[in-house]
């Protein structure tokens, strides 16, 4: 491609030793070295502390408008859906932004390489003002499913880009006191967001409409914000040479395929049975197209979306594999945990939510499931956004990753193996207490295996492995409340999803045998137990009480059974996380080599600036 500069790193044996090569394009022959594919220049950029804090002032307003976006929604979906008279739709308004948000998230790492990382964060937050505004005036359920589906293109990268930028400006020891106030950050939208959207929904037939309009000023204040305040580090090479380092063709494998497999999973168990036609052949179609992309990310395109040498890093895989259990457990634990305890305990949906916070402690990432009471999602958040912070800051403090990962997996695993344990004559204090065990096993495990991704590949792949982590690993969930039929139509991460979706299929199977033989004294007809095992506590309070009380009392043991199979498969799980890590999840070091260079050569450009405006 002509007319391209294009720096390369090479990255040896010793993680923290990394040579640059220089490989210049000035005629249509192409001149590459022996490693793996060259990239634009990559945008490093140090500067001074004053500028970070302009510059993560940006980011940290650009997190908060995106998570916004997601959670306002929340507890809104119902009043939404009989609004626009499509009550059976709603599942869709927030699962068209979760399909398109998690299909677009892999492609912003490589396109903010080619184009910078501004020009792609405007991108995206145009396109989440056009969708917001778009969603504001929609007058069916359909318009807004696709509208939203819309803003989901801009939504799914923007958060990615701002860890990239805070990673470009900041040495990787540094980062994680940074990344760890954004966690707090999107901890406080996380918490404020369904607050707001519940607010605004029952004022008036269509004050929702003000859950979108709200988003236009804050988008527009944090376009200002990166204009203003976000430096610009310009990626060399005329606009026709980097359109051709597009990969189109991978982009479209990448999308539809999955966009196909995130579509059966959003199908199972909710719109159709896991058997079902529809839910197999869009797995097996959008597997066979996953499949395909991995085949042309490897031999196909010079530049490619995913490039398959980051593979090679053991710290990769890891993260892979280790957020595929983490996806299980916690997905598993947030849906489960409050149906036992109303079911075994007996408590209220109050109580029983109150009961997950000690577990969603240190989940800065995950909200509260949007049936549970501001005040309880409030009270949350405000410790979340803490713990977060301060997580990253071990990790700055300490300058390793690895004893935090590994003590987290051991610290969830225990935990997990004591909630097996429960039964309705456990004490307040234990359910508490091994609450709290899971939810700083779970913390742990998450803050600092950025750190570890970013750690074990080059500089030069460093925006690509955040953006696949991100997709991997995104920041929110919404999990829909006890007496719903489970849709998933949450966003989290593609592997992270595969591991809850798994999760709650094997466990709602385990859950549900047990649950089916201890009511074959009721005799109730096929229609009558699907509609209990979709549902227990729904059918429960249908009934009269003394009847009520009766299957309440055959069900206790056959959740109590369930549970504890269900918890200690868990605990399994997260142990075997744990000799992952430590397979695969080496500590390597976070000072590098040229980090000097790098922030004398940041300051550099800094005068030379100040200079120029001079």
């Amino acid at each position: 491609m002509p007319g391209i500069s294009i720096e390369n790193e090479v990255k040896h044996d010793n993680p923290s030793t990394i040579s640059r090569d220089v490989v210049t394009e000035s005629s249509g022959e192409e001149s590459r070295s022996a490693a793996p594919p060259p990239i634009f220049n990559e945008q490093t950029n140090y500067v001074p502390l004053s500028t970070i804090i302009t510059i993560f002032l940006a980011c940290s307003t650009v997190d908060f408008v995106a998570v916004m976006d997601q959670t306002t929604l929340a507890g809104s979906l119902s009043i939404i859906g009989n609004t626009l008279n499509a009550s059976n739709k709603t599942s869709w308004i927030s699962g068209g932004y979760f399909v398109t948000s998690t299909c677009f998230q892999l492609l912003y790492g490589r396109l903010s390489d080619i184009w910078s990382r501004k020009y792609v964060l405007y991108i995206g937050l145009a396109i989440m003002f056009i969708g917001s505004l778009a969603s504001s005036l929609a007058q069916t359920a359909t318009q807004l499913i696709i509208f939203r589906a819309f803003t989901g293109m801009g939504g799914g990268g923007i958060t990615s880009i701002a860890q990239m930028i805070v990673s470009d400006v900041v040495p990787l020891r540094e980062r994680g006191k940074y990344q760890g106030i954004l966690g707090a950050v999107i901890a406080i939208a996380n918490g404020i967001g369904p607050v707001i959207g519940g607010a605004l929904s029952p004022i008036s037939h269509n004050s929702w409409r003000w859950i979108f309009r709200l988003m236009l000023p804050l988008t527009a204040i944090s376009i200002l914000a990166v204009m203003f305040f976000m430096p610009l580090r310009k990626v060399t090479g005329n606009w026709k040479a980097k359109l051709k380092a597009v990969d189109f063709f991978g982009v479209f494998l990448a999308l539809g395929g999955t966009a196909v497999l995130m579509l059966g999973l959003t199908w199972g168990g909710g719109e159709y049975v896991w058997k079902s036609a529809h839910v197999i052949a869009t797995l097996i179609v959008g597997a066979a197209v996953c499949v395909a992309f991995v085949l042309w990310e490897w031999k196909g395109h010079p530049y490619p979306l995913i490039p398959m040498h980051i593979f090679k890093s053991r710290i990769v895989n890891g993260a892979c594999l280790t957020m595929f259990i983490n996806g299980w457990n916690i997905i598993v634990m947030l849906y489960y945990i409050p149906t036992f305890y109303q079911l075994v305990f007996g408590y209220s949906t109050t109580k029983a939510g109150a009961m997950v916070l000690p577990i969603t402690l240190l989940q800065s990432t995950l909200p509260c499931p949007t049936t549970y009471p501001a005040i309880l999602s409030h009270a949350y958040y405000k410790r979340a956004a803490l713990s977060s912070t301060f997580s990253g800051l071990i990790v700055h403090w300490i300058g390793r990753y690895r004893e935090s990962i590994l003590v987290g997996w051991m610290i969830w695993a225990i935990g997990l193996g004591l909630m097996s344990t429960l039964n309705e004559t456990s004490n307040l204090g234990k359910q508490i207490g091994y609450g709290l065990l899971t939810g700083i096993g779970s913390g742990n495990t998450l803050q600092p295996a950025l750190i570890a991704v970013q750690a074990g590949v080059a500089r030069r792949d460093m925006a690509v492995v955040t953006s696949f982590r991100k997709y991997i690993h995104p920041p929110t969930l919404n999990i829909y409340p006890i007496s719903h039929p489970l849709t998933p139509t949450t966003k989290y991460s593609f592997i992270r999803n595969l591991g809850g979706t798994l999760g709650l299929a094997v466990s709602g199977t385990i859950i549900n045998n047990l649950l089916s033989t201890s009511i074959t004294s009721l005799h109730l007809t096929t229609v009558q137990k699907q509609s209990f095992l979709a549902s227990p506590s729904n059918y429960l309070s249908k009934l009269p009480v003394d009847e009520a009380a009766h299957v309440r009392a055959l069900l206790i043991p056959a959740y109590k059974s369930g549970f504890r199979i269900v918890f200690t498969v868990n605990a399994a799980l997260a142990a075997l996380a744990f000799f992952l890590a430590v397979a695969l999840m080496p500590q390597v070091k976070l000072e590098r080599a040229d980090d000097e260079r790098l922030k004398e050569e940041g300051m550099r450009r800094r005068e030379e600036q100040r200079e120029g405006e001079d």
